[in-house]
């Protein structure tokens, strides 16, 4: 067995190594040889020989399962081997080994800056890689970088680009880019003046039935507002939709919290800015919603940083039995859901027509005033946060013994 030769050549991302194997001649063993391929290419691995019929490849001194081809794509690194075979069936001595390195490509991570405001401090990057990063701007006259401090010297948006070298002969440099805001410092005695405003739409909606809130923001300021933030905190009456809209800024929805958070950079002095969402009640009577409004900045008027929605979902959950025999339990007449409104009026007559009891503002107090068991009629108005009046009518059985 002679003339084992190894050579090898590279071109793009694929590196070739031939390797010349004689049967029939006394081996010569060359220099083993290292082969470096960059993360995701491969080397082409090749076995030529005199009257060779097959060939059996090994990795790391094991063999590879199906790879009996004069040529072997290594993608992994580790030691490769191979041995010929002839028509006969006789085996050639093993070649030298041929180590495949794989270098793993570089990479950059540059998460997103946070905005600043002239006359910040100076504040440190922090581009991640595997090698050196170094940083420039633009445009020009907005920040100083020297190393990986940033001093700020205007305002404006200015990229900044992070950028390391390739490594090896993996490729090119790599960078990542951000961009950073920097705000006109606010003057002494200058402030923003931020309104918010919560609505639901005017139409009669009833439970397990979508409806739509819209949040309107607006900086009544001549400056500009940064880090605006909204807050919704959900009642337990109502249950989170959706998003349907956002003007400006990104809004996310919390289940476990129930906090909807509305969140813009920046909001100019003058201008507004609104979001949308629907929601749906879980219960009758009105709801409270309450939505505030800040930002990074200190505000002249907070009297207008809060605003209160008031929702009524039609329809009152009214009981049609009554047990009022003093054992504790059952005893009134009451209705649940009437504490949610300011006014009612309740009138309640016997099967004649004959009034049995009258109240303004019913406090769940009727007992039945020793009347006889049987069935009574109600008709119960209510003023809901709107000022329109709602009738509700029924009948409720009173019975003297328990159920």
């Amino acid at each position: 067995m002679a003339a084992i030769k190894l050579f090898k050549y590279i071109f793009g991302l694929v590196s070739t190594v031939a390797i010349f194997t004689n049967l029939y001649a006394k081996a010569i063993v060359p220099p083993a040889q290292t082969v470096t391929i960059c993360e995701g290419s491969s080397a082409v691995l090749s076995a030529v020989t005199v009257n060779a019929a097959a060939y059996q490849w090994y990795l790391n001194g094991k063999m590879v399962a199906g790879a009996f081809d004069q040529k072997m794509v290594a993608g992994q690194p580790g030691n490769y081997k191979v041995i010929a075979f002839n028509s006969q069936s006789c085996a050639s001595e093993i070649s030298d080994e041929i180590a495949v390195i794989v270098t793993p490509s570089a990479s950059i991570s540059f998460p997103a800056l946070t905005g600043k405001t002239l006359g910040d401090a100076p504040f440190k990057l922090n581009a991640v890689s595997i090698l050196p990063v170094t940083y420039t701007a633009r445009p020009a006259g907005i920040v100083n970088i020297i190393n990986d401090v940033v001093t700020i010297i205007g305002v404006g948006d200015v990229e900044i680009i992070a950028t390391a070298a390739g490594l090896n002969s993996c490729g090119n440099e790599i960078s990542a880019k951000q961009t950073l805001k920097v705000n006109p410092k606010a003057p002494v005695g200058s402030l923003v003046d931020l309104a918010i405003v919560a609505s639901s739409n005017t139409k009669t909606i009833s439970t397990e039935q979508p409806f739509e809130y819209t949040l309107t923001v607006k900086n009544q300021a001549v400056m500009a507002a940064t880090e605006v933030s909204v807050k919704d905190t959900l009642p337990a009456a109502l249950d989170f939709i959706s998003v349907n809209n956002a003007v400006a800024g990104k809004a996310t929805f919390d289940p476990v919290t129930r906090l909807l958070t509305w969140k813009m950079d920046q909001l100019k002095g003058n201008t507004s800015s609104e979001l949308r969402f629907s929601a749906k009640a879980n219960k009758h009577g009105a709801i409270k919603n309450t939505v505030k409004v800040a930002s990074a900045e200190q505000d002249s008027n907070l009297s207008n940083n809060t605003s209160i929605d008031y929702k009524d979902i039609a329809g009152i959950n009214i009981p049609n039995v009554f047990t009022p025999n003093g054992d504790g339990k059952n005893d009134t007449f009451t209705i649940p859901d009437l504490t949610q409104y300011k006014e009612n009026e309740i009138v309640i007559v016997n099967r004649w027509g004959g009034e049995v009891f009258q109240a303004k503002n019913y406090q769940n107090t009727w007992t039945g005033n020793n009347l006889d068991e049987g069935t009574y009629f109600y008709s119960l108005k209510v003023k809901n946060t709107n000022g329109e009046v709602e009738e509700f009518k029924g009948y409720i059985t009173l019975l003297r013994s328990a159920i």
